[in-house]
């Protein structure tokens, strides 16, 4: 069977298990999840997770997780094929949900309406930032000092009047790891180092990159407030 809202395919397979979590929620905890979504300035969930106020409630990571996963996919379905609260409604009955529930649900649905299409546009911009390559996730920074003795430890010379114990002096270093992530899950590392000329250099390029961000930034910003 068809569903109006959800499509041929239905929701995705955790959705019924993520749905059950936030219709399980006490009237507390049930405000706490749609005021996050009222005022959030980003929809990123795995972020709202350390915030104060859902640290501070009785909300379980794994469960706002499951419970704003479930309302996220039902504002973007929402937004996707501009039907109404009923539709969704009707397609939560069809998987099994109590009727008294599917109330309960149309009512905070109504409420978060105003924010579907940036719920929406928020996982579209997600897509479209992180398709293509992998995108990155975590910097680790080392400073390091590296001791420059005038011999190496290997291979050993058969004659020689260098000493691989003479220190000569010191370099100073920075290690890189770079940890990236694609759309699959799949992570990637780019581990290396670099001399202080190299970083000078480094952070030159990034600024540079970034005064080119401003450039593009403010030439599209009346083309952006118009899809706003």
């Amino acid at each position: 069977m068809e569903l109006k809202v959800f499509g041929a395919n239905g929701p995705p397979d955790e959705f019924a298990d993520d749905l059950k979590t936030l219709l399980t929620l006490d009237s507390s905890n049930w405000e706490i999840v749609g005021k996050w979504f009222l005022t959030t300035e980003s929809f990123d969930i795995e972020d709202a997770i350390s915030s104060p106020v859902i640290a501070a409630s009785s909300l379980l990571p794994d469960q706002f997780r499951q419970c704003a996963g479930a309302l996220q996919y039902l504002l973007e379905s929402w937004a996707r094929v501009r039907h109404s609260v009923p539709d969704l409604q009707r397609d939560v009955l069809v998987l099994g949900v109590d009727t008294r529930e599917i109330d309960r649900l149309g009512v905070l649905l109504e409420r978060l309406g105003p924010v579907r299409q940036r719920v929406y546009a928020d996982s579209m911009r997600y897509q479209h930032e992180n398709a293509v390559l992998p995108t990155l996730e975590d910097i680790d920074v080392v400073c390091d000092v590296r001791p420059i003795f005038e011999d190496y430890v290997y291979p050993i010379p058969q004659k020689s009047t260098l000493s691989h114990t003479k220190l000569l002096g010191f370099s100073y270093m920075v290690l890189v790891e770079l940890l990236a992530a694609d759309l699959d899950g799949n992570a990637h590392t780019l581990s290396f180092q670099m001399t202080e000329d190299t970083l000078a250099d480094f952070r030159v390029a990034l600024q540079r990159a970034s005064e080119q961000l401003d450039i593009l930034r403010a030439n599209t910003r009346a083309f952006s407030t118009e899809q706003q």
